[in-house]
């Protein structure tokens, strides 16, 4: 079920997370809809990004789909209030983990390198810098530049994200003390 225009936001959970009982797939699929609009407020306050909306309503309706599946009697209301609940714990579980993320390695981090010059200099200075990273420092910049977290980086090449951090500045930093002038301690 892949999303379609303007209306895409008006999924249906039921057909992923079945009780196995119709009725309570219909009392699940009416709180899911009357959730929807918190979801996406939840979304855009904890995390600031609406698209994280699905993603917590799908969370939220999977914890639900289980509470309906031990307590078929469960009315809609409460039903509801649970996914309302659910959705707003886990924006604030991720807007936990995502503020407690150092913010190392940003853009801001190589315009810092060189302010004063011109950009010429600084796009010629960035263009050597890149150059002599090796090919998996290289996408881990492009990476941070796309927005991409530690973490989620880490989860990509499979390993902790404070081992792909230290790693790439370690060698971030051999690279700009072997280009920087003799004398003269690198800015990073």
């Amino acid at each position: 079920m892949t999303p379609n225009g303007s209306n895409w936001k008006v999924l249906t959970w039921s057909w992923a997370y079945s009780t196995g009982h119709p009725a309570s797939d219909q009392k699940l699929e009416a709180a899911a809809h009357a959730a929807w609009s918190y979801a996406s407020l939840c979304a855009w306050t904890y995390l600031n990004d609406h698209d994280s909306a699905v993603d917590l309503m799908d969370h939220a309706v999977q914890n639900a789909s289980q509470y309906l599946a031990r307590h078929i009697d469960a009315p809609e209301q409460k039903l509801t209030a649970r996914i309302k609940s659910v959705i707003r714990r886990r924006a604030r579980q991720l807007a936990a983990k995502r503020s407690r993320e150092l913010p190392y390695g940003s853009m801001r981090d190589m315009e810092q390198l060189h302010v004063g010059h011109s950009e010429a200099e600084q796009r010629t200075y960035a263009n050597e810098l890149f150059s002599r990273l090796s090919p998996m420092a290289q996408s881990i910049f492009d990476w941070r530049a796309l927005g991409y977290s530690w973490r989620e980086i880490g989860g990509k090449l499979e390993m902790d994200h404070s081992a792909v951090r230290r790693a790439y500045f370690g060698e971030l930093g051999l690279v700009l003390r072997s280009i920087s002038p003799p004398g003269e301690s690198p800015k990073c």
